[in-house]
């Protein structure tokens, strides 16, 4: 019989959807804003010049700092 008083139960731990990712486990990169490319300055002509960007590999996103790329933290 357990002692009287407050006890731990066996239940699992209660995780939630991340708000962040909302569950994907990728965010948008903030290197890039989510564009997959930055701005390197503007070529002889005067236009912009963009290269792939070095956070996300032109990828977009990247894994959530927030869940680690999980999806859920702990609620």
């Amino acid at each position: 019989m357990p002692p009287p008083g407050p006890h731990k139960t066996d239940a699992p731990d209660v995780k939630r959807r991340c708000h962040r990712c909302h569950g994907s486990g990728r965010a948008p990169c903030q290197i890039c804003n989510g564009s997959g490319q930055v701005r390197k300055g503007n070529d002889r002509q005067g236009r912009p010049h963009f290269e792939r960007c070095e956070g996300c590999f032109g990828l977009k996103t990247t894994r959530c700092r927030v869940c680690s790329g999980e999806g859920f933290v702990p609620g």
